[in-house]
C-alpha cells in the first residue's frame, strides 16, 4: 500500500483500451515531434517530475477545453479569447498500435479504487498527480490513466511516457485551419481578439 492506495484495488480498474482516433494539442514550434513529452506540471503529471505524460482527447471540442480553454471564462460573461492563443496550435490525430493497459476512472472506477472525486473534477490537480504517482511507481506494467473530461465528460487518455511507443502521430493541421474549430467557438459563443496594436 503507497500513500493510502490499495495497488490491488487500483489493478481491479485497469482495463485494455485501443483507438483509431484522438486528439492532441500541442504548440506549432514542436511539429517534428507530435508524441513527444517532457515532465510538466498536470493533472497526472509525476509531483517529483521524474516522468512525463502525454494527453490526448475523444474529440476536438474536448481538447480545446483541455489544453486551452479550462476555466479561462469562468464567470465572464464576455468569452474572447486571443487568435495568437489558436494560431499557435497543432492538431495532432493519433492512434494507439496496441491495446494499452489503462486504469479507468470513468463511471465508478474512482470509487471501486477509494480515489477521492477530485481525482479527475477538481481545477487543482493534487489528488490526480498522488494517484498517478501510485501507478507509475506500484503498476510498473500499466500505460496511463483513462478518465473523463471535467470539462465535457468525453473520454481522454493520459499515456505514460514508458508507453508513448505504443502510440502513433496519423496527421497534423494547424488548428486554426479546421472548420470544426469555428463550430467549437460557436456554440460556446467565444469570440477571437487580436492583439492591441
Amino acid at each position: 500500500m503507497t500513500s493510502g492506495y490499495d495497488a490491488s484495488g487500483i489493478r481491479d480498474c485497469v482495463r485494455p483500451f485501443q483507438f483509431e482516433r484522438m486528439i492532441r494539442l500541442i504548440s506549432r514550434v514542436h511539429r517534428e515531434s507530435p508524441l513527444g513529452v517532457v515532465p510538466t506540471p498536470s493533472r497526472f503529471s509525476d509531483p517529483r517530475g521524474s516522468y512525463a505524460v502525454l494527453y490526448a482527447a475523444a474529440s476536438l471540442r474536448c481538447a480545446f477545453w483541455e489544453t486551452i480553454a479550462r476555466g479561462r471564462f469562468t464567470r465572464r460573461k464576455r468569452r474572447e479569447m486571443r487568435r495568437q492563443d489558436i494560431e499557435t496550435k497543432l492538431v495532432v490525430w493519433l492512434c494507439s498500435t496496441e491495446p494499452l493497459a489503462l486504469v479507468d476512472l470513468r463511471a465508478d472506477g474512482p470509487v471501486r479504487m477509494g480515489a477521492p472525486t477530485a481525482v479527475i473534477h477538481d481545477a487543482h490537480h493534487a489528488a490526480g498527480r498522488a494517484l498517478s504517482a501510485v501507478v507509475y511507481g506500484d503498476l510498473p506494467d500499466v500505460d496511463g490513466i483513462l478518465y473523463p473530461s471535467r470539462f465535457t465528460t468525453e473520454t481522454c487518455v493520459a499515456v505514460f511516457d514508458r508507453a508513448i511507443h505504443k502510440l502513433q502521430a496519423t496527421d497534423a493541421a494547424p488548428l486554426m485551419a479546421l472548420s470544426a474549430l469555428g463550430e467549437v467557438l460557436s456554440d460556446y459563443e467565444i469570440t477571437l481578439t487580436n492583439p492591441p496594436a
